[in-house]
């Protein structure tokens, strides 16, 4: 079990050099400076991380290579691009794919306010919105006036190449619209704006926030943020954010780009239901990724690591005790959730099997992209499965040394304004720390 000492208090930056199982309380006047908080996102790790890897590795160097192959919404591309290098992102997740591209693009200034003064021109017509989700239970998730002004502003954006056309330019600057709307859907929606799986509660009924002007005032600290992220970055560099599973042929995705320095956050174990999390958003949004239904959602989930959504049928003739990752300790705490966990202990075990299959998967690709000496800094926080501890960190740890990757140090921090304040009831905890696991490719 990873060792914990004194919590250190320490204000914005982190140190270069960090003592072994240090424990940070990192607090800061700005947790989203630029585009960081362009969009909330279950789960994400503070961009002081990145941040901090890559002045320590970077030195101070422009125009290297940072790579994410978890970019979720993009922490690490952003913290790259600001420090004035380029950057790779890889998400199997296509709204968190578009967050990132959206966070991490350059765009023209001229262009955005003549479009923002169009959208807001067109918000005050008579005109109607033409954009219906297709689900059956719409008026579950939204009322009337909600759905009547969503649509309003989705038919808007949708219009946008229509009226500025197909230039390049103009389809970044209407992915920042569509990220925009998403961003405030769950606001405007019924369902509870905390929880980590949208629903909409009975017992604390919510007040759905007004749609246009919650829009207005998001799109204002959108054309701000965007505007002040493309001053600070660099022209000659890019930031490439690629739609894939992170878990394979990470060499041929990135194309055997040269990586200088690789730092991400892997989904946890029984990870957090991205989709179900962003059901609503993905009513309204879905359809540009093909994930408008809960069908189609569904399906796409099932392709994500760490996820729960497993059909009985491919654990059925799973066996703990003759499926083994070969990690003694590791294989004991499967076994262990296998044999007291009366309920789920099957299914459980097998997920927490099958997700560490896939993270030394994951280390065997990763020991493709990366050259002798290159750092790999991973964050991770460990979990409980079934009410029994996992270690994930030094699993993982024990994982990455049988793929050539030894362990220059690991620390955490104390995670601190949670987007999603839930309590999974024992299944899997509140996660205090992550854990900042520094490897090195040898």
């Amino acid at each position: 079990m990873t060792k914990q000492k004194d919590i250190i208090f320490i204000k914005d930056d982190i140190p270069s050099n960090v003592q072994d199982n240090t424990i940070f309380n990192i607090t800061t006047k700005d947790v989203n400076p630029y585009t960081h908080g362009f969009h909330k996102y279950p789960a994400k790790f503070i961009p002081q991380i990145p941040k901090w890897a890559i002045k320590k590795y970077l030195d101070g160097h422009k125009h290297k290579t940072v790579f994410d192959p978890f970019c979720g919404s993009g922490t690490t591309l952003v913290e790259s691009n600001i420090s004035g290098n380029n950057a790779i992102g890889i998400d199997i997740d296509p709204l968190s794919a578009l967050i990132s591209k959206v966070k991490t693009t350059s765009i023209n200034e001229d262009l955005l306010n003549k479009i923002v003064d169009w959208v807001i021109k067109e918000m005050s017509s008579n005109c109607e919105g033409t954009f219906i989700p297709s689900i059956p239970t719409l008026n579950h998730w939204f009322t009337d006036e909600a759905i009547k002004k969503l649509s309003k502003i989705r038919t808007i954006i949708d219009n946008v190449p229509v009226v500025f056309g197909q230039e390049t330019s103009v389809k970044d600057i209407q992915d920042l619209l569509f990220i925009c709307f998403s961003s405030i859907i769950r606001r405007t929606s019924n369902a509870d704006n905390e929880s980590h799986k949208t629903y909409v509660s009975h017992t604390k009924i919510k007040v759905p926030e007004e749609v246009n002007m919650l829009f207005l005032n998001q799109l204002n600290y959108f054309k701000e943020r965007i505007i002040e992220f493309s001053r600070v970055k660099d022209k000659g560099i890019n930031s490439k954010v690629i739609i894939s599973s992170s878990s394979k042929s990470l060499d041929e995705t990135i194309n055997n780009h040269h990586i200088d320095l690789a730092i991400t956050s892997p989904p946890y174990i029984k990870a957090v239901d991205y989709i179900y999390n962003q059901m609503a958003e993905l009513f309204w949004i879905g359809d540009l990724f093909e994930m408008q239904t809960q069908t189609l959602q569904n399906k796409k989930k099932t392709h994500y690591i760490g996820n729960k959504l497993i059909p009985k049928q491919e654990y059925i003739n799973f066996n703990p005790y003759k499926n083994v990752t070969n990690i003694s300790e590791l294989d004991s705490k499967i076994q262990q959730i296998f044999d007291v966990d009366s309920k789920n202990g099957h299914k459980h075990s097998y997920i927490t099997y099958k997700y560490f299959v896939e993270m030394e998967k994951h280390f065997e690709e990763m020991a493709k992209c990366l050259n002798k000496n290159t750092h790999y800094v991973m964050v991770v926080g460990n979990s409980k499965v079934s009410n029994i501890f996992i270690d994930t960190s030094n699993f993982l740890i024990d994982i990455a040394r049988r793929h050539r990757f030894d362990l220059v140090n690991i620390w955490g921090y104390e995670i601190k304004n949670r987007f999603m304040r839930f309590n999974r009831n024992g299944r899997g905890g509140i996660i205090k720390i992550d854990w900042v696991m520094d490897f090195i490719k040898k």
